[in-house]
């Protein structure tokens, strides 16, 4: 790999060959240290997974037709998320590598520029979220069943975008320098506010205004104005997680730079939230019970993703410094810790879904339609459970090292694939939802020993020390991947 320049561990790098394997000793730091940051990443996401199903518990008592509105509108709330990814990705991979490097001032101007990058996007996902939220929602559900509730809470959500993405790209600045523990208080803070407010505007409790469905977009909108205030206190207090610098020596940092690596990354979210639009659509025509299960699926799949993905983003970081340190060998392993773990994890959730797919189902509907689909629906879902805990564990820690255009080729395939099959795969089987559920385990599988495939190779190794630091001697690259 090409050695990095600059201060701190860096420089060994440059005058020495690739280092040897890990030791016993190295492998057990290296596990400390991962669960030392997937721990608080993982009650983060928790927390913000909570977002998204505080609304949905409390709009039960609205009925069927409310929860499939928010359950739905969590698809397209993605694609502003995986948007904002064209440039939090690419944050996340600068600034780990040049912490990593000793070279926290350019750190610094890699976060100024992309938080100014991402209060941009957040204004042009504004404006489609108000002029075009009818439309949207129009198109998942060509029966009108839930597009007058769908409506009414996605304006007041994507209306409010730059919070969102503002506060998401200082999310990925901290993890990505190594604090997880700060982004896990500031989310318990807004979580917190979140679920104490929306059902006071939902069903006009007290002296507030009884606002329905709208009431709870406008309840996680303040709490993600108060998640965005909190970070700003924090950068003027010189938070040293969060460094912002508008100007250091040595090569210039560039959003287009930055772009260029998350840009494939955002690619594979936008595809999702498509095919996650069209799996809706397809499903809308066997009625409001189908649109549900649909969104409710997702909502319980994401659990194992969000604890896979905590354990990626960890790795992300992780592997980021190490890469940026010269020490490939150490970001290899922790690719591999990541896989045992997130492995391991999924198997809890197999018995669950299995087991118990009626008490998952309660959480969010006592309708018997919703149960009747969602009871084998969910059966099928659990054997996605291990392969989407290799893939998430594997790939974003992987996209710590910058090198995501493969990736995308891998998700962006499967996807596109997807999308004729959702209607396609119910007509030949006469299925509905459960042919669509099929397609989604067996898609997941596909994608799964693609991306391991890929990672196996370990060319990802070499990191972003070219665009970093063109300046540097190269030094051999190590052979071999992290499989």
């Amino acid at each position: 790999m090409s050695g990095p320049a600059g201060p701190g561990a860096g420089g060994a790098a440059d005058r020495a060959p690739a280092a040897p394997p890990e030791s016993a000793a190295g492998v057990e730091r290296v596990s400390r240290e991962l669960l030392r940051l997937a721990m608080p990443i993982l009650g983060s996401l928790a927390l913000r997974l909570a977002f998204q199903w505080v609304d949905a518990l409390w709009v039960r008592g609205l009925g069927t037709r409310a929860t499939a509105a928010i359950t739905t509108s969590i698809f397209v709330t993605w694609f502003a998320y995986s948007l904002n990814d064209v440039f939090g990705i690419g944050i996340s991979a600068y600034v780990s590598q040049l912490v990593g490097a000793g070279d926290r001032r350019r750190a610094g101007v890699a976060v100024w520029k992309g938080l100014l990058a991402s209060g941009m996007m957040g204004l042009v996902v504004s404006a489609v979220g108000l002029f075009g939220a009818h439309a949207i929602f129009r198109v998942m559900d060509p029966g009108g069943q839930v597009v007058g509730p769908g409506t009414a809470y996605l304006r007041v959500i994507l209306g409010a975008a730059p919070l969102m993405l503002m506060s998401e790209t200082c999310l990925a600045t901290m993890r990505a320098t190594g604090d997880s523990r700060t982004p896990l208080l500031v989310d318990l803070g807004a979580i917190g506010f979140n679920a104490a407010l929306a059902p006071l505007l939902i069903y006009g409790i007290g002296p507030f205004p009884r606002l329905g469905i709208a009431g709870a977009a406008w309840a996680t909108v303040s709490a993600q104005a108060v998640m965005l205030g909190t970070f700003t206190v924090l950068a003027l207090r010189r938070h040293p997680s969060l460094p912002i610098a508008r100007h250091a020596e040595g090569p210039p940092v560039r959003v287009a730079g930055m772009a260029r690596v998350g840009a494939p990354a955002a690619l594979i979210g936008l595809l999702f939230s498509v095919v996650y639009v069209a799996f809706t659509r397809s499903a809308s025509a066997q009625g409001a019970a189908a649109v549900a299960i649909v969104g409710i699926g997702n909502r319980l799949e994401a659990i194992q993703f969000v604890m896979s993905l905590a354990i990626g983003l960890a790795g992300a970081s992780l592997l980021g410094r190490s890469l940026g340190a010269g020490r490939p060998d150490r970001a290899a392993e922790v690719v591999r810790v990541g896989q045992r773990w997130s492995l391991s994890v999924s198997f809890i959730l197999v018995a669950l879904f299995l087991l118990a797919p009626r008490a998952l189902l309660s959480w969010f509907s006592n309708d018997p339609a919703v149960w009747a689909i969602g009871v084998p629906y969910l059966r099928v879902l659990a054997l996605t459970l291990p392969f989407t805990a290799l893939e998430i564990a594997t790939a974003e820690a992987v996209m710590g090292s910058g090198h995501t255009q493969a990736l995308s080729w891998i998700y962006g395939t499967v996807s596109l694939a997807r999308i004729p099959l959702a209607f396609l795969v119910p007509a030949w089987t006469h299925s509905g939802v459960i042919g669509i559920v099929w397609l989604i385990t067996i898609s997941c599988m596909v994608r799964t020993f693609a991306v391991l495939a890929w990672v196996a190779r370990g060319t990802w190794k070499r990191g972003l020390a070219r665009e970093l630091h063109p300046h540097a001697p190269a030094v051999p690259e190590t052979p071999g991947g992290a499989c």
